[in-house]
């Protein structure tokens, strides 16, 4: 893939800032930092980008000096209001987890602040909703969350959303989507084995788990795969992935990893992702048992740069975020040959019979 200026300078901060690259002499010329921003943002990483840029503004004092101000204090009120959102979610949550813990319920984290924690600031990794898994315990806890005021709502089969004290959290009746799936059936039963057999600890000092680096592997492919087939990714999910890659390449069966790569039709993507993460964000592999090549690094970056394919994130209504999913299927046909064992067909039957035996689900 081309890149332009911009680009290459994001890949720069974010490699500067994860200690991949050295901060001196970096060539800026050409660069419009208003894109860098821009890009930034849209590709989720915008606090750790501009970690990247403090380091090289402490290296070269005539760039901070010149640096437009205004974008530097939007870039800057940008971080503090990210910062603020993930310390308040995780003191909220952690509010809702120990009632839940009075209840004996067990909460496992999914996605944002368990990924978070791979991070070297781990309120720098931007995170949406907290989801969360309770084992047998969904609809308790849903009662439970009920009873201390919060909003619950429990209209998809997948998981519940709950807003206590204005933060949004995803009770997961399912770890993955299991609708009209026998194989993601199988995922989700082998998940929730992992989770229960498994080593746990707790995030930080809260009663939140921690999963098992098979678990988050598993679990973060498996999620960064469904959304590049349906809407695309953006850097945040590769980094996540570098970020998980870096703290625990040497704490992974690999061996059972690829095997389960290989049932659950993911290897092609994770391949990718680990190349990618080598690629763009400068991760060192030392373990020779992690394969770092793939044929898919060149197109499925210039997806994530250029393609306008985001749909859940977009705040329309039901009907129109389903006309987009189908666009996205039908532009999406090299993905479902490089990264799929589901046929074009298959997936355009199993999306339209959901819209119409499920009306009312996104």
């Amino acid at each position: 893939m081309k890149q332009n200026r911009s680009v290459e300078a994001l890949f720069t901060l974010l490699r500067i800032a994860l200690g991949a690259e050295c901060a001196e002499r970096v060539n800026v010329e050409g660069v419009s930092w208003q894109a860098v921003y821009a890009m930034a943002r849209k590709q989720g990483v915008l606090a750790v980008a501009f970690d990247g840029l403090i380091k090289i503004f402490e290296q070269d004092k005539e760039l901070a000096k010149a640096f437009p101000q205004s974008l530097k204090l939007q870039w800057i009120n940008a971080i503090l209001s990210i910062e603020k959102r993930y310390d308040n979610s995780k003191v909220i949550c952690a509010e809702l987890v120990d009632r839940w813990a009075e209840q004996g319920i067990e909460t496992l984290c999914l996605k944002g602040l368990a990924f978070s924690t791979y991070y070297p600031q781990p309120s720098h990794r931007e995170c949406g909703d907290f989801d969360c898994y309770l084992y047998a315990d969904y609809a308790k806890g849903n009662a439970i969350a009920k009873a201390l005021g919060a909003k619950v709502v429990e209209d998809f089969y997948k998981h519940s959303e709950i807003i206590y004290r204005k933060v949004m959290i995803e009770n997961h009746r399912f770890i993955v989507a299991v609708r009209n799936s026998k194989k993601t059936k199988q995922l989700h039963n082998l998940l929730d084995n992992i989770a229960r057999a498994e080593e746990r600890k707790p995030i930080f000092d809260t009663k939140i788990e921690m999963p098992s680096a098979m678990f988050n592997a598993l679990f973060m492919s498996h999620h960064s795969l469904t959304h590049f087939l349906s809407e695309g990714v953006r850097l945040r999910h590769i980094l996540d992935w570098a970020m998980f890659l870096e703290k625990e390449q040497d704490n992974l069966d690999w061996e059972r990893f690829y095997a389960l790569c290989e049932e659950f039709d993911m290897r092609a993507f994770v391949d990718c992702s680990t190349a990618l993460a080598v690629e763009v964000f400068g991760i060192k592999i030392t373990n020779p048992q992690i394969v770092v090549e793939s044929p898919y690094t060149e197109r499925v970056l210039d997806s994530i740069i250029n393609d306008e394919d985001a749909v859940f994130s977009q705040s329309v209504g039901k009907w129109r975020t389903r006309l987009m999913l189908v666009r996205n299927l039908l532009a999406s046909k090299w993905k479902y040959r490089a990264f799929s064992s589901q046929g074009l067909l298959s997936k355009s039957f199993s999306l339209v019979w959901g819209f119409l035996t499920h009306p009312e689900e996104e």
